[in-house]
């Protein structure tokens, strides 16, 4: 396995989601809506946790590379998620939403993208987090995307 590579697509999902931690916690303080307001911080501990999980798991293989521990290292990457943040304090609940949903796009892409390169490439340990945490980012992009619609929908 080739150890370089490994360490930076995991660094790169490490990275989106402390991005995605931020803009949770952002849209949660721009939010009205108390119980929106618990659901955003709640993902977005989730977020930090999967980032946190992700960095025990560079760390035990000991692969020898920076493991990414601060949304300052994706300067290099693709920050849709800090790019949006600025959108939040403008916004109603129903745009605040929409505006994580793409967020979530971009970091679904960003897993299915690794995910896609094989279990062979990766560690089986990694490789089963981050199917893991894909399938529950899934499970709140479509909460999200339930949420915009029937606050949309006449």
């Amino acid at each position: 396995m080739e150890t370089e590579k490994i360490a930076r697509e995991v660094n790169y999902i490490i990275i989106h989601n402390l991005d995605a931690e931020d803009a949770y916690k952002e849209a949660a303080a721009n939010v009205e809506n108390d119980k929106l307001r618990n659901a955003l911080l709640e993902e977005a501990d989730k977020r930090l946790a999967y980032a946190h999980e992700l960095q025990r798991e560079l760390e035990e293989i000991e692969i020898g590379e920076k493991i990414a521990d601060s949304i300052s290292m994706g300067a290099i990457f693709n920050r849709i998620w800090v790019e949006i943040k600025g959108l939040f304090t403008t916004q109603n609940d129903d745009a605040i939403i929409d505006e994580c949903r793409k967020g979530d796009d971009v970091t679904m892409i960003a897993y299915d993208t690794i995910l896609n390169i094989g279990d062979g490439f990766l560690p089986p340990r990694i490789y089963n987090i981050i199917s893991k945490q894909r399938q529950e980012i899934a499970l709140t992009y479509q909460a999200l995307i339930r949420f915009h619609e029937l606050k949309t929908t006449p």
